[in-house]
């Protein structure tokens, strides 16, 4: 059973929430219009509710914001520094509002949203691997160049998107036994194809980092069950991977993607003089601005940060980063041992994302922001 088994619509309206978190081709969309009525039904019902704890992270969230209305004292397009100011005030109240309806549901509420979350990842992933493989002018649209792009604007997004989903799925492997296992690591393996297939260079690393940060905690799982995983992941990947490379379809985008494309000379250009610009005007450039300033978007979390918000808003940005991630590794080894794996997977999906936000800019992602909710999440004594 996905839901949980008590009708308790809170919980069911997350799960809802979370299953149509992967479409997002279209703005707002279903994620964003139910999260507001969720967001809605909080203020209007009093379920949120904060631990003395949420000060310092909200705190740094207050600079983060002052630094982005500092800036925009110097904006050259008034609207679009309106437009992205305020989807970023949108996703800081989404994490209050996830954080909020954790202290009365704590972990509970952590594995129904990514049960959720693992729907959306699925549904996602079989629409764009069934567009790669049965080329009409249907299935085109959920494809850019050859990547899946899927239910997503952009094949950078779609591939980051699903590898918490594959995270967790594998941690359900490992600890229940014989056919869930075996479906479970079938799954985790029909994820990966999807994450292979967006064919986002910044979304393999991302996954490489997030797995190999994933197996450094044991958690609630058994060092004799972590071992099979190991042995069963090798057992099936190896001839997985040697499929995926003898695939012509597959195979030659994948030679082509893997060495450096025209574009990134002019990428990490665009990178160094936004660092530049940003130490000329250390209160930053406004919202959004990078775009009106460049002649392509930075492609990078950190450069939009401090050429865009400044000093202040940098600082405040990544110290609440860093310490969302430094929480959730420290609930990984400390917390009630049922629920360690949880924050483990939470924990490596956060430090893939710091890999990712090195080449696109991650700052209006809907799952980072999710992330970084769980991350702060009330924990069990």
């Amino acid at each position: 059973m996905l839901l949980p088994k008590g009708k308790d619509w809170i919980l069911t309206f997350l799960f809802l929430i979370m299953s149509f978190s992967s479409i997002v081709f279209i703005e707002p969309s279903p994620y964003d219009l139910l999260l507001f009525l969720f967001i809605l039904s909080g203020c209007i019902f009093s379920f949120y509710r904060f631990h003395t704890t949420m000060e310092v992270p909200f705190l740094l969230l207050l600079f983060f914001l002052f630094a982005n209305v500092l800036s925009s004292f110097f904006i050259k397009n008034e609207i679009r520094a309106l437009f992205y100011f305020s989807v970023t005030i949108y996703l800081v109240v989404s994490w209050l509002a996830i954080v909020g309806t954790s202290y009365r549901y704590k972990s509970k509420m952590i594995e129904i949203i990514f049960k959720g979350y693992v729907v959306a990842a699925c549904i996602a992933v079989l629409i764009g691997v069934f567009s790669y493989f049965i080329r009409i002018p249907a299935t085109e649209t959920f494809l850019q160049f050859g990547r899946i792009s899927s239910l997503f604007k952009d094949p950078n997004v779609f591939g980051p998107f699903v590898i918490p989903a594959a995270v967790f799925t594998l941690y359900k492997a490992e600890i229940t036994s014989s056919f869930k296992k075996m479906f479970r690591l079938l799954l985790f393996f029909f994820l990966l194809m999807g994450i292979l297939l967006s064919f986002s260079r910044a979304a393999w690393g991302n996954c490489v980092l997030t797995l190999g940060c994933y197996f450094l905690f044991i958690g609630n799982i058994s060092i004799k069950k972590r071992v099979i995983t190991l042995l069963v992941l090798v057992c099936l990947g190896f001839p997985f991977l040697l499929y995926v490379i003898s695939t012509p379809i597959i195979g030659d985008l994948l030679k082509d993607r893997v060495g450096i494309q025209e574009y990134d000379t002019e990428r990490f250009a665009t990178q160094e003089v936004a660092v530049g610009t940003g130490f000329s005007n250390i209160i930053g450039l406004g919202p959004g601005q990078s775009e009106e300033t460049f002649v392509i978007s930075t492609h990078s979390l950190y450069a939009r940060l401090f050429t865009e918000n400044g000093i202040i808003g940098f600082v405040s940005f990544c110290t609440f980063f860093l310490l969302s991630i430094a929480k959730v590794c420290k609930r990984a080894l400390r917390s009630v041992h049922q629920v360690r794996g949880l924050y483990a997977v939470i924990f490596a999906s956060l430090m893939g994302l710091t890999f990712n936000s090195l080449f696109i800019d991650t700052l209006h992602w809907r799952h980072f922001w999710l992330l970084l909710a769980l991350a702060w999440c009330m924990v069990e004594e």
